[in-house]
C-alpha cells in the first residue's frame, strides 16, 4: 500500500506538468468550419462589413481578474476566435491596479481562455507628470474616491515582478505560465502602427499613457493610427472619481489632452454617461447559459453567474466591455455628440480631469456616444461568447419583458 501511495505522489508533479503544458497550447474549440458559420451568422445578422483582410486591433487595458477590462478582452479573443479581427497584441497600463498585477491577469485570462499565443507587453503605472500625493489633491478636489493603483503607492510593485506580486497575489488563479513580450507597450505600439500604416484600431479602457507616450516619440504615430476608442470621460458636470472628473481621466489627464490633441484621423469617446445603458443583470448570465457552452462563455458563467441567480435583481456596470463590442457592431450605437474636446490637466484646479467641450468644428472633433440600443448589444455579446451560428430562439428583451429563465 506504501509502495503505490509512493509511487503516486511520484507521479503527481509530472501529471502538474504534463497538464500545464496542455493549457499553453492553443485550443480551438470550434473547428473551422463552425467558425466560418458563427463568423456567417453574425455578420448577417449585426450588418457588420467582413473583408478579406482581418481589421488588427490593439487593446491598452488597466487589467484585474473578472472586471470589465476582463471582459472586454474576451470579447476581442473570441471576435479573433472566429476571424472576426486580428486581436494583434494586448497593452498593460496602471490605473484599476498595478501593471505587475495587470500584467499577469492579462496572461493567465488569455490562458484560461485557450489564446496564451495572444502576445501581452508591459506598460507603466507612472502617469505622464509622475505620481500625485492623494491627500494632497484630496485638499485641491475636494473628494476622491480612493481606489486604484495611486491609492496603494506604499505598497507598490514594480511591472517586472508580474510573477513576485506579494499581497496582491491571487490564489484561485495563480502565475501564468506564459511571460509578456521583451519590448514595451510603447515600442510595441511605436512598431506595430509603423508597420501598419492606418491598419491599426486602439481600443484604450485605461489612462492612455503608453498610447500618449507614443504620439511624443512620433509626430506620425497618431495619424498612422486607423482609430482610437477611449472608455472615459464625464460630459455633464458630476464626476464619478472626483466631483469633475472620472477614474481614467483622473488617474492621467496630461495623457488624455496628448491624445485628445494628437492627429489622429478618427477619436471614439465613451462617457460615463452611457455606461448605465447596458449593465450586466442575471438575463445576461441566462442568455449565457441558454445559447451555448464556450470556453469563454462557461468561464463567465462559472465564476460570475452565481452572484446574479443569488440576487436577481443585482445590476452592474461593465464599462470597458463598451468599447469592443461597439467597435464590433457599429450600429450598438444609437447616438452620437460631435465636440472639440480638451482636459483640464492643472493639478493645481478642483477640476482636474473635466472634459472641456466646445462644439464648434475643428480638426479633431470627439465623437462621443451618447446612447446604445441595450437589446442589440446584449444579443450580439451573448451571440458572439456563445459562437452562436444560428438565429437563436432567446433573446435579451424576452428575458427582461418575460422574466425568463432557461431552468
Amino acid at each position: 500500500m506504501n509502495k503505490q501511495k509512493n509511487c503516486f505522489l511520484l507521479l503527481v508533479p509530472f501529471l502538474l506538468i504534463f497538464l500545464a503544458g496542455c493549457s499553453n497550447q492553443r485550443n480551438d474549440f470550434n473547428t473551422e468550419e463552425e467558425n466560418n458559420a458563427s463568423l456567417s451568422y453574425l455578420t448577417q445578422a449585426y450588418g457588420i462589413s467582413v473583408s478579406e483582410e482581418k481589421p488588427k486591433v490593439v487593446l491598452d487595458t488597466d487589467m484585474m481578474f473578472l472586471g470589465d477590462d476582463a471582459f472586454c478582452l474576451s470579447i476581442l479573443v473570441q471576435a479573433d476566435n472566429i476571424g472576426l479581427i486580428d486581436l494583434v497584441g494586448v497593452t498593460v497600463t496602471g490605473g484599476n491596479s498595478f501593471v505587475s498585477v495587470g500584467t499577469n491577469a492579462a496572461l493567465r485570462q488569455l490562458e484560461l481562455w485557450g489564446r496564451p499565443d495572444i502576445p501581452v507587453y508591459i506598460g507603466t503605472d507612472e502617469p505622464l507628470n509622475g505620481f500625485r500625493n492623494l491627500e494632497e489633491q484630496r485638499q485641491v478636489v475636494g473628494a476622491i474616491d480612493n481606489w486604484g493603483a495611486m491609492a496603494r503607492l506604499d505598497n507598490y510593485v514594480e511591472p517586472q515582478n508580474f510573477h513576485d506580486l506579494g499581497n496582491y497575489y491571487e490564489r484561485k488563479w495563480g502565475y501564468s505560465q506564459t511571460t509578456p513580450q521583451e519590448a514595451s507597450a510603447v515600442e510595441f505600439l511605436l512598431d506595430t502602427v509603423s508597420e501598419n500604416t492606418n491598419e491599426i484600431t486602439i481600443i484604450s479602457v485605461g489612462s492612455p499613457i503608453s498610447i500618449a507616450l507614443a504620439c511624443q516619440q512620433d509626430v506620425h504615430f497618431a495619424q498612422n493610427v486607423n482609430e482610437i476608442i477611449y472608455l472615459g470621460g464625464i460630459l455633464g458636470e458630476r464626476g464619478t472619481y472626483t466631483p469633475y472628473a472620472d477614474f481614467n481621466c483622473f488617474y492621467d489627464a496630461t495623457a488624455y489632452k496628448v491624445c485628445l490633441n494628437a492627429s489622429f484621423p478618427k477619436q471614439i469617446m465613451i462617457p460615463h454617461e452611457v455606461v448605465n445603458d447596458v449593465k450586466i443583470n442575471k438575463a445576461v448570465y441566462d442568455l449565457l447559459e441558454e445559447k451555448g457552452t464556450t470556453q469563454i462563455s462557461r468561464f463567465w458563467v462559472d465564476n460570475q453567474g452565481g452572484l446574479y441567480r443569488r440576487n436577481t435583481n443585482r445590476s452592474d456596470s461593465l464599462a470597458d466591455a463598451i468599447a469592443a463590442t461597439i467597435y464590433l457592431i457599429p450600429s450598438a450605437v444609437v447616438q452620437y455628440q460631435d465636440s472639440n474636446a480638451d482636459i483640464n490637466d492643472d493639478i493645481t484646479s478642483a477640476e482636474y480631469g473635466k472634459l472641456i467641450l466646445d462644439n464648434s468644428v475643428s480638426d479633431n472633433n470627439i465623437s462621443f456616444v451618447t446612447r446604445l440600443d441595450t437589446n442589440q448589444y446584449w444579443d450580439f455579446i451573448t451571440d458572439l461568447l456563445c459562437h452562436v451560428s444560428d438565429t437563436p430562439n432567446c433573446t435579451y428583451e424576452e428575458f427582461i419583458s418575460e422574466g425568463m429563465s432557461p431552468n
